[in-house]
């Protein structure tokens, strides 16, 4: 089964999308009005594919929201939707690396079979070589790697193994003894995992690593 999430302020174009796409075979995990909601409703349903419309109520745009889709999950399916096809619009499309955008009125056809050619694809591709993050960051899985704004930050030996072992669970908690095993081989324990973080936030102050409560770290 495939869940689809429906980000639309419109209820009449919401519910018009749900009827289409659950009348092909698919499920509509949530439909959300605006970015808050959408946030809450990739964490809670982790959707296939995300139809964002690229205006949407509140201070978020479906651009912007579609930003912070990508630094929750790199491999996650954007198609905007929108009743505009100008320049600025594509371009935002472009930089957020959208599969696709539908404009308005839609074409049930065009719509079944663009969501269907995305999933294919989805299943069919490697991950994602970067893995973004807040603040400008990314890491660079090829290149092994953590950058800001494109530029190395020399992240290297037990850090570097350690904030790309956090990238690669972006978003969720790795435990303490995870984190030891793989980047201490289990010496030191806790306190060493801890000390560890610390020395990275000193020298990159803005990078997203928080502290879960006797449970682990998560990086954002």
């Amino acid at each position: 089964m495939t869940d689809v999430l429906i980000v639309e302020d419109e209820f009449i174009s919401a519910q018009y999308l749900k009827k289409l796409l659950e009348e092909n075979g698919m499920t509509v995990c949530a439909i959300a009005e605006n970015a808050e909601d959408a946030l809450d409703a990739v964490r809670r349903c982790d959707p296939d594919l995300i139809l964002v419309d690229i205006i949407l109520e509140g201070n978020t745009s479906g651009c912007e929201l579609a930003l912070e889709l990508r630094r929750f999950n790199q491999d996650i399916v954007i198609i905007f939707l929108s009743a505009h096809a100008d320049q600025e619009m594509l371009d935002y499309a472009l930089d957020v690396n959208a599969y696709s955008y539908l404009l308005k009125p839609y074409r049930d056809k065009e719509i079944v079979t663009t969501v269907k050619m995305a999933l294919k694809q989805k299943r069919s591709r490697q991950p994602a070589e970067h893995i973004y993050l807040k603040n400008g960051y990314r890491f660079d899985r090829e290149q092994g790697k953590l950058l800001k704004h494109n530029t190395d930050t020399l992240l290297s030996g037990k850090r570097l193994q350690l904030v790309a072992l956090l990238a690669e669970n972006r978003g969720s908690t790795v435990a303490f003894e995870t984190i030891s095993q793989s980047v201490n081989g289990n010496g030191g324990g806790i306190n060493a995992v801890r000390s560890l973080v610390h020395r990275i936030k000193q020298g990159f102050p803005d990078l997203e690593i928080h502290s879960v409560s006797k449970k682990g770290y998560v990086l954002y």
